[in-house]
């Protein structure tokens, strides 16, 4: 065996490897956020999960838990956009993809550590809900162009991918029309698919991270 070979065979090994592990943070991550916010109804005295939203959680008390948790969940999103960068393939979808996830990661930051909610208590401006309105864009572009890029592509999550972004752009707005009596349901069911995308996306990073279909 040539240096030249050995010296690709270790390339290859040392970054599957670094691979798998990015796919094993991004697992952990969506664990994390979810036990978070579980464990914040229990904390905040008369938290109703159903009725009431993520925000009034990190509105509240104890709102460093819930901020952790979702902060921690951008690292397991920023871990798959690396994976995306070290793969480094060419192409305006690969790119699109890599610049939507880290607007996603930069946005989900700002609406876990942004305390500013327009609830008449004085502080800096308030722009909350613009950026929540953002992740109606930003979740369908990976959804959708993220099943055409390494290690993704012609996975067979492709069809519940496109299918689950339909769904998102039909349903997610119906959030700011809902009463408030499941308004924190339907919240957590929107999150769900966020956190559920970068479960799967993770899982087949860590089980498969040579897929080169």
């Amino acid at each position: 065996m040539s240096s030249h070979t050995k010296f690709n065979n270790n390339h290859r090994i040392f970054g599957l490897a670094l691979s798998r592990l990015l796919g094993a943070v991004a697992l952990i991550s969506c664990a994390i956020v979810v036990i978070c916010d579980i464990v914040m109804w229990f904390l905040v005295s008369g938290y109703n999960p159903i009725s009431q939203t993520i925000s009034e959680l990190a509105a509240g008390p104890y709102h460093n838990v819930q901020d952790a948790g979702i902060v921690i969940f951008v690292v397991g999103l920023l871990s798959l956009a690396f994976d995306l960068f070290l793969r480094g393939e060419a192409g305006w979808k690969p790119w699109l993809v890599r610049i939507a996830m880290i607007l996603l990661a930069l946005d989900i930051t700002f609406i876990a550590l942004w305390n500013e909610y327009g609830d008449g208590v004085p502080g800096g401006i308030e722009i909350h809900i613009y950026l929540v309105a953002l992740l109606y864009p930003l979740v369908p572009i990976i959804l959708w162009f993220g099943t055409s890029v390494l290690p993704a592509k012609h996975g067979e999550f492709t069809k519940l991918a496109k299918a689950t972004t339909v769904i998102w752009l039909l349903l997610a707005p119906v959030f700011f029309i809902l009463p408030t009596s499941v308004d924190g349901l339907y919240e957590r069911g929107l999150g769900g698919v966020i956190i559920g995308a970068v479960f799967i996306a993770a899982w087949r990073l860590f089980t498969d991270p040579d897929s080169e279909a």
